[in-house]
C-alpha cells in the first residue's frame, strides 16, 4: 500500500508518494522533498537558473554550455520526468512544446539539504558545523571574512 500525502502548492492541490516531508517556514504547507541524483541536481539547477516556463530544449542548451555536459534530448526527458515524479516540476503543454513549472524553490531546497547536513554530519551541532564553514580548507580567508561580515548583518 502507497501512502500518499496531498499539499497545496501555489493554490493547486497536489497529491504525491509520501517520501520526506517538511513544514515550510511561515506558510504552514507541507514540502516534499526527494533526493536527487548528481544529474537531476545539474537539471533543477538548469530548470531553476532558466525559471518557470524553461523548456527542455533551453534546460539542455544550460545543463551542456554552462554545466559542460554532452547530453543528448532523450537524456534530459528522462531527468526531466524524473524530476516531475519526485513532485520538483510539473510539465504542462503549450502547443507543440512541454514547459515546467518550479514545485521546490532553490532557496526551499539549499535550506532543507544544509538542515540535513547538519543533522546528518554534525549530530545537530551548531558549533562543528560552524567551525567547519570557517575552515581555511572550505573557504579562502577572503570568502570566511564575507561570510562572517553577512552573518553579523543578518544577527
Amino acid at each position: 500500500m502507497l501512502a500518499v500525502c496531498v499539499f497545496l502548492v501555489e493554490g493547486m492541490i497536489k497529491a504525491c508518494p509520501i517520501t520526506k516531508f517538511y513544514r515550510q517556514k511561515g506558510k504552514g504547507v507541507l514540502m516534499k522533498v526527494n533526493g536527487l541524483t548528481e544529474s537531476e541536481k545539474v537539471t533543477m539547477k538548469c530548470v531553476w537558473d532558466l525559471g518557470d516556463g524553461a523548456r527542455l530544449a533551453h534546460i539542455m542548451e544550460v545543463a551542456n554550455g554552462k554545466y559542460k555536459k554532452t547530453w543528448k534530448p532523450q537524456t534530459v526527458s528522462t531527468f526531466l520526468g524524473k524530476l516531475v515524479k519526485k513532485g520538483y516540476i510539473e510539465q504542462y503543454r503549450d502547443g507543440r512544446y512541454f514547459y515546467y513549472h518550479i514545485l521546490v524553490g532553490r532557496h526551499d531546497y539549499r535550506c532543507k539539504m544544509l538542515r540535513d547536513d547538519l543533522e546528518f554530519w554534525n549530530d545537530g551541532d551548531i558549533e562543528e558545523f560552524a567551525q567547519e564553514l570557517m575552515d581555511k580548507e572550505t573557504f579562502s580567508a577572503e570568502q570566511r571574512k564575507e561570510i562572517a561580515e553577512v552573518i553579523k548583518k543578518l544577527v
